[in-house]
């Protein structure tokens, strides 16, 4: 595992989807251009597009395009980009947070239950199986020194099931730093949420950590006598929408105000995985400063993609 007091890794965290407002120079036909990264539920949201497209074109004015960037790099370097410049992306609250230290962006909308903040955001579950001796957050269940537990997550730049629950376990005093991880544990970067749960199940993993969301996705997985939950993280930002700040102020309102009047319940459950009564919401900068305080925790002073 790479020291994360150097240069941290990340890769695609949540979905990397963006819009870059350009014009045709033969027409003057203005149009916004979305762009959508791949991740674990690529198929859903795709399916879901169609219809939010036109209803967005209907809403702005504007031709809307649609096309799918390489990484999340792309969309960064797009963030600050002097030609063809991304206006609006929606993306994890991670790279939006990195992308903010080089780019003059700023929040637009998320999404919560009741579209209320105070249900905003998303959790880390740590799930073990009733057959272990672990039965709580605590330093005594978790650290077995003579044979380490193994952890099972995603990876490493995954805020859900790698940042937030280190950062957990070291504000609660159970280790000392990112790097005492890999020493009281024998971690284990599964790669996807699916083998996760599968290295957990399969006794792979003594402890696996999946956020909230992957939780209700994977209850086809999950019975009352092959896991239980022994902690549920502090509150994780959710994904979001933001826009360059130098917007024109009435292009940022028609696109925050179809937003918040736009909750088809086809788009919310297919693009969000949303079930659950979420509307769009406002958010603002400060909603996301928890993610600084994270970085500091785990020592992260610059995070890039290989």
């Amino acid at each position: 595992m790479k020291n994360l007091n150097k240069v941290f890794t990340l890769g695609l965290i949540g979905a990397g989807l963006f819009m870059t407002g350009c014009e045709k120079k033969d027409t003057k036909e203005k149009k916004l251009v979305i762009a959508f990264g791949i991740d674990e539920d690529l198929e859903s949201k795709v399916v879901a597009k169609d219809k939010f497209l036109k209803d967005l074109e209907q809403a702005v004015g504007m031709k809307v395009e649609w096309f799918e960037p390489s990484s999340d790099m792309a969309l960064t370097e797009s963030l600050k980009a002097k030609k063809n410049r991304t206006d609006v992306a929606y993306t994890g609250a991670m790279p939006y947070f990195m992308a903010a230290t080089k780019s003059k962006i700023e929040p637009l909308v998320s999404f919560a239950k009741d579209g209320k903040l105070e249900n905003w955001g998303k959790f880390s579950y740590f799930l073990t199986r009733p057959d272990t001796n672990i039965n709580g957050f605590t330093k005594e269940d978790l650290i077995n020194p003579k044979t380490p537990y193994t952890f099972a997550y995603t990876k490493q730049s995954s805020g859900s099931t790698y940042l937030w629950p280190v950062n957990d376990l070291i504000t609660s005093n159970i280790i000392k730093d990112s790097n005492d991880f890999t020493i009281k544990f024998k971690p284990y970067e599964t790669g996807s949420t699916t083998n996760t749960v599968r290295a957990l199940l399969d006794k792979d993993a003594d402890i696996g950590v999946i956020s909230s969301n992957s939780y209700v996705k994977n209850q086809k997985f999950f019975t009352p006598d092959n896991h239980k939950i022994i902690y549920k993280s502090s509150v994780i930002p959710d994904n979001l929408w933001l826009v360059q700040e130098s917007m024109p102020q009435d292009l940022k309102d028609k696109l925050q105000n179809f937003f918040l009047n736009y909750n088809d319940k086809f788009f919310m459950e297919n693009f969000y995985g949303k079930k659950n009564g979420e509307q769009h919401i406002k958010v603002t900068k400060d909603d996301f400063k928890i993610i600084g305080q994270v970085m500091k925790n785990l020592n992260l002073t610059e995070i890039k993609e290989d």
